[in-house]
């Protein structure tokens, strides 16, 4: 399936809730139509209810005012909280004109003359019946409220309207100033009590900074205190101190260990250069300060040429005389520098070897024991410098807590006087501002009952009831009500409606009314059946007939109408395919003769034994297949191959093939014979049949590809008529005078229906979607040829 298919199906599926519910309101609007008298009558009931309430209700009478309400631009430090919104102002004070207060105080003013509504009601209650007529609305978008009040007389309805409002205002402008008072008031007596408390706090913080000695610096200044300065270079001080001591004692025992091994201890003076003296040094290695002038000098000029001579080369050979120029004084300087040196180094010209490792020894061990005992020195420095600064840092944090204990009530202080100043200035004006802008006039036109209202309500109380009546009444009786409904529900037409037959005399073909009495009004519906099945459009040469439920007439319409088909001149076979409970076999008193069954089970094809089987009836051209011997594999048998055959072999003997099947929703015969024929023709008694059966049975053919026809009402009496069926068939002029002309004009009649019958043109078979040629007989040599698989 492609995306366009998908997309087009699920349009399909969202369009067929709209279409279900469209069919289902019409239908509805169908079947109150058809039981308007029930909806007219709850109409008529309604008026008639509602005009005795207008003649006995008690005429209220109205009168109204219109406050506005301006909210003041309120300054934000006077409130404690957010402020209302415009809204929730205007909800707010809607309810206050309905409070207890407010109409408790407005009885007070309200003269005795216009308590009218009042009489007879005890005092407690007064405020809720005032209640129950008062109505206070905000007009939607604005800043009005519209006071409204119903009463038994104009003038007390004004009255009272006038004493809530009067009442509402006195209330909101003494709430108002006093609030404001009781502000003021508060805000004073706080902000004396802060002033002291602030007064406390700066004495207690100047008296601590004296106490302490704390040099004021300015915060913004990264300036230290000078204790906590001191404290913090003696830890430096000592910490460099340890270090040197530990670095004396590591230097003390390498040179140890070297004078143990007889190492040289050379190496290890310039390390000692700091401790034992740089002089020291110098001669413990045979060299003086004027010896060290001399190397340093030489090591400059070396390096000096060296520079000159990567400059020149850049622009001169090697054998330029510069350049060995150079060259020959760099090595000279050199040679002289190692020479000197080696000479230098001659131990005559120093201290003896043997002397030099105790005195340097000698040395170190008295650096280090002084280094030691500068470092306790320092650090009882130290420790007395810390905890002086520790007691003092203690005291810097009191200090910074108060300055900000300080700073805080200085700023509540401010902004407490800020309100202070604000309530001061305006208290004497209130937040909200109500104006009466249109007074309460007494009204002599009465508001209730109003009688366009109560017209309304009739209509529409009294047509909703009655539509409950008729929805009520369709739900319980669950049956098809009219041609038009059976034919909505369903989908397909409603082909013809049979009167309740009265019962023939007689046995057989005798109790057949299309054959007994071919010219009565009974029999009329069964040629418009027979019509309506030729012009249907459809190649009908095999047709099913079949009902909802046992006991709807489906063998009668089948009888009839085979008769009525071999009247107009079509040789018509009938197979009797119900094999449970056969009712065509019965009716013609064919029970133990060999029929359907015997065919299906004879181990021969169709076309050899079903000829022996069928029984010709009086009635010419109509033949009969009986059911035969009852088996006990009915649904099998009609669903086996030679079925097929067998109804490929009627199919080229006879112009049409009816077969009778039992009800489609008692067992699934009918469904495995709707695959193998044209059509089929659903059977419903509407004065029987429940809705929802009828429609399950046609669902039921619908799920095996059947194509159904249509319906024919069977059974209707007189009484159908008041649901719509009574127009249809028999009702528009049949009598007995019509039968004694219609005899002249029968075979003209019989040979049109038989000429439309015929096909003159391939037709589309709907079933298998091919064309189908006109149907020719075939000789009984010629082979059976099946239109339709099973």
């Amino acid at each position: 399936m492609t995306n366009t298919d998908c997309k087009h199906n699920l349009r399909e599926d969202a369009f067929m809730p709209a279409v279900d519910a469209v069919s289902a309101i019409a239908r509805f609007l169908s079947l109150v139509r058809r039981r308007k008298q029930v909806v007219i009558t709850s109409v008529v009931i309604s008026g008639l209810l509602g005009m005795t309430y207008y003649l006995l209700a008690t005429r209220k009478y109205a009168s109204t005012a219109e406050l506005l309400i301006i909210q003041q631009k309120q300054d934000q430090l006077a409130t404690v909280g957010d402020h209302e919104s415009s809204e929730d102002t205007m909800a707010t004070h809607q309810k206050l004109i309905a409070s207890p207060i407010v109409l408790q105080n407005a009885i007070k003013r309200l003269p005795p003359k216009h308590r009218i509504d009042l009489v007879g009601e005890p005092t407690h209650k007064w405020v809720e019946k005032l209640s129950e007529n008062l109505s206070a609305r905000v007009t939607r978008k604005t800043n009005f409220i519209n006071v409204s009040f119903r009463s038994k007389s104009p003038d007390a309805a004004a009255a009272v309207v006038r004493a809530i409002i009067h009442s509402y205002l006195q209330f909101v402008q003494e709430k108002d100033r006093g609030t404001a008072v009781d502000a003021l008031h508060s805000l004073l007596q706080k902000g004396a009590e802060l002033e002291a408390k602030l007064t406390e706090k700066q004495n207690e913080l100047q008296s601590f900074s004296q106490a302490v000695g704390h040099l004021a610096v300015s915060q913004d200044d990264s300036a230290v205190e000078p204790t906590i300065q001191r404290a913090l270079r003696l830890n430096d001080a000592l910490m460099d101190e340890q270090q040197r001591r530990l670095e004396l004692q590591a230097t003390l025992l390498s040179v140890e260990g070297a004078l143990d091994r007889g190492e040289n201890i050379h190496q290890y003076l310039v390390a000692m250069e700091e401790s034992v003296g740089r002089q020291m040094m110098l001669s413990s290695l045979g060299l003086s300060s004027e010896d060290l002038n001399v190397i340093e000098e030489q090591q400059k000029q070396i390096l000096a040429s060296q520079a000159e001579l990567s400059s020149l080369s850049k622009f001169y050979g090697p054998n330029h005389p510069r350049i060995l120029d150079l060259q020959n004084r760099i090595a000279n300087s050199q040679q002289y520098v190692r020479d000197y040196r080696a000479n230098l180094g001659n131990p005559s010209n120093g201290m003896a070897e043997s002397h030099l490792g105790p005195v340097v020894k000698r040395m170190l061990e008295q650096s280090v024991q002084q280094a030691w005992q500068k470092e306790q020195q320092m650090s009882a420095s130290f420790e007395e410098a810390r905890q002086e600064a520790a007691k003092h840092s203690g005291d810097l944090v009191q200090l910074r807590m108060l300055e900000r204990e300080v700073t805080r009530l200085e700023a509540q202080y401010d902004l407490l006087f800020e309100k202070i100043s604000t309530v001061n200035m305006r208290q004497m004006q209130a937040p909200i501002q109500a104006t009466v802008v249109r007074e309460p006039v007494p009204d002599r036109v009465p508001v209730s009952p109003q009688i366009r209202f109560l017209v309304f309500f009739c209509l529409a109380s009294g047509t909703a009831v009655g539509a409950v009546i008729v929805y009520v009444q369709d739900v319980l009786d669950d049956r098809f009500s009219s041609p038009e409904e059976l034919t909505a529900q369903l989908g397909v037409p409603v082909l013809a409606m049979v009167r309740n037959l009265t019962p023939l005399p007689g046995e057989g073909m005798e109790t057949v009314h299309t054959h007994t009495l071919p010219h009565a009004v009974e029999t009329e519906a069964f040629r418009t059946l027979r019509t309506a099945i030729s012009l249907s459009g459809v190649a009908c040469g095999r047709l099913l007939i079949s009902s909802s439920e046992p006991g709807d007439g489906k063998t009668t319409i089948s009888v009839n109408l085979s008769v009525a088909m071999a009247q107009a001149g079509k040789r018509t076979l009938v197979i009797d395919a119900d094999l449970r409970k056969p009712g065509f076999t019965s009716l013609l008193q064919l029970r133990g003769r060999p029929g359907l069954a015997d065919v299906l089970t004879s181990g021969l094809s169709p076309a050899e034994s079903a000829p022996s089987m069928v029984v010709a009836t009086e009635v010419p051209g109509l033949d009969v297949l009986p059911v035969g011997l009852r088996r006990p594999n009915p649904a099998e048998l009609l669903s086996s191959h030679e079925f097929v055959e067998l109804l490929a072999w009627a199919d080229s003997q006879y112009d049409r093939v009816i077969v009778d099947c039992p009800p489609v929703l008692a067992v699934s015969d009918a469904q495995v014979v709707g695959q193998l024929v044209d059509g089929a023709i659903l059977v419903v008694r509407p004065e029987k049949n429940h809705r929802r059966s009828v429609i399950r049975a046609f669902e039921s053919f619908q799920s095996v590809g059947c194509n159904v026809l249509g319906v024919v009402a069977n059974a209707l009496s007189d009484e159908s008529q008041s649901y719509g069926y009574g127009g249809y068939g028999y009702g528009y002029g049949y009598g007995s005078d019509y039968g004694s002309d219609y005899g002249n004009d029968e075979e003209a009649f019989e040979e049109e229906v038989s000429d439309a019958d015929e096909p003159q043109e391939s037709i589309p078979d709907p079933a298998t979607k091919r064309s189908r040629t006109p149907r020719r007989k075939q000789g009984p040599t010629e082979p059976i040829r099946p239109r339709r698989a099973a």
